[in-house]
């Protein structure tokens, strides 16, 4: 793709680049009405200040350079437009389409538009004799020369210009220019290039100012966007923590009392001490699960081990959570390593969810419980039973929260099962 069609592409789709675009053809277009004014002033003057009689034949060709002139200034701008010299805020990117038009202005200025104002001012003052105003063209040419070429270019055009009016005012006036008025001149050509080349550097820091401010403004907006991705992402899963709070804490505990009322009811006739003693156990889980809720609507982060340790905790949950026709195991390999709160809180949780799927689903005889930190970089924790198992692992909430828990901290989750063999559910965790 061209710079022109990047342009266009840029200009359609807004942003930036198009806003600079936009602020220097506005520029462009004052200094082309500039240049233009100036021209129809050098065209009135000679001719309302005429000391000679008007030769048709050099009217004719003066109106001609004039016309050519004026179509040299016309072109030049639009290639100075299209290669966006000196005045375009991205420089960094420079491609060969863009060097291509600034080969074609330099080759423009030098053998076209310099030629031609040199050319007009000549026949101009062959035909009226006025030189005037004319004069200034020069001022402008050597002032344009630095939006057109690099600086050490520029001060290589001003010698090469003030060579030609020296050799120019030769023809004109039949003489010599003296040296003071040709150390004034190259003196006034130079002025008049450090003015442009200022505005042209003020050109180019405004362009920049103004892509920065765009591009800071654009940042913002889509700062604003994330943030409120953010936010509504924070929202989800603080919902998403809630939700897992509320099924780990009351759901755990309405299953454990249901499983010592059911025992208990099975009991009440043949052995009221066994039964009273489940219906005990039924009225301490209640308890524990009305401290988990009363905890957990005063401070969601408050942790479930209670000022346990985990493996203490897991292994009291263990015992607590079934009854009578049920082998429990808790297994403790390794040392034993401080964990971060919300790690033990993860692999806690997970536990009692693990546990109450087995309970409610597993019709299992035996559940063993291991807690490994045998692993120097992570420590695991395996939920296992000797159940119906399953040909696949349904999706249901407790094996959602579970999923969700670990993989928040980076964790792996994997669950091995198959009919008539028990499931095992085993969790990794980096320490």
């Amino acid at each position: 793709m061209n710079s022109d069609s990047e342009n266009t592409a840029a200009e359609a789709v807004g942003g930036p680049a198009s806003e600079v675009r936009r602020l220097e053809r506005r520029s462009n277009m004052v200094a082309g009405a500039f240049g233009l004014a100036m021209m129809l002033v050098a065209l009135v003057l000679p001719f309302a200040y005429a000391e000679n009689e008007l030769g048709l034949g050099l009217t004719i060709l003066q109106l001609i350079l004039w016309a050519a002139f004026c179509a040299a200034w016309v072109f030049q701008g639009y290639f100075m437009e299209q290669a966006g010299i000196g005045f375009r805020y991205d420089q960094g990117t420079v491609d060969r389409s863009s060097l291509r038009a600034r080969w074609r202005e330099i080759v423009l200025y030098l053998f076209v538009f310099g030629p031609l104002c040199f050319a007009y001012v000549y026949v101009s003052f062959q035909n009226t004799g006025y030189f005037g105003f004319n004069y200034v063209l020069m001022f402008v040419l050597a002032g344009f020369s630095t939006l057109v070429f690099p600086v050490w270019l520029a001060l290589v055009y001003l010698v090469y210009q003030t060579i030609v009016w020296i050799f120019l005012s030769r023809f004109m006036w039949g003489g010599w220019m003296q040296i003071d008025d040709q150390v004034t001149m190259f003196s006034g050509l130079l002025f008049s290039s450090m003015m442009f080349y200022i505005f042209r550097r003020e050109r180019e820091s405004r362009s920049k100012a103004v892509a920065l401010t765009l591009d800071l403004d654009e940042a913002n907006e889509k700062l604003r966007a994330f943030s409120g991705q953010i936010e509504e992402l924070a929202a989800t899963q603080e919902r998403n923590r809630i939700a897992r709070e509320i099924h780990d804490t009351i759901g755990h505990s309405l299953t454990v009392v249901n499983m010592q009322l059911e025992t208990s009811k099975a009991l009440i006739d043949s052995d009221k001490e066994k039964a009273k003693r489940f219906l005990e156990k039924a009225q301490e889980v209640t308890r524990q699960g009305l401290t988990d809720v009363r905890s957990s609507v005063a401070s969601l982060r408050s942790s479930p081990l209670d000022g346990k340790s985990l493996p203490g905790a897991l292994e009291g949950m263990m015992s607590a959570s079934f009854g009578g026709g049920v082998k429990t195991r808790f297994e403790l390999k390794g040392e034993v390593a401080a964990l971060n709160p919300a790690s033990e809180a993860a692999l806690y949780r997970s536990a009692q969810e693990a546990l109450t799927n087995v309970r409610k689903h597993a019709d299992a005889s035996e559940v063993k419980l291991s807690l490994d930190f045998s692993f120097p970089e992570c420590v695991k924790l395996v939920v296992a039973d000797n159940g119906k198992g399953s040909e696949k692992v349904e999706g249901g909430f407790g094996i959602m929260g579970i999923r969700e828990r670990i993989q928040l901290l980076d964790g792996e989750m994997r669950v091995s099962t198959s009919p008539g063999q028990g499931l095992e559910l085993s969790l990794s965790l980096p320490r």
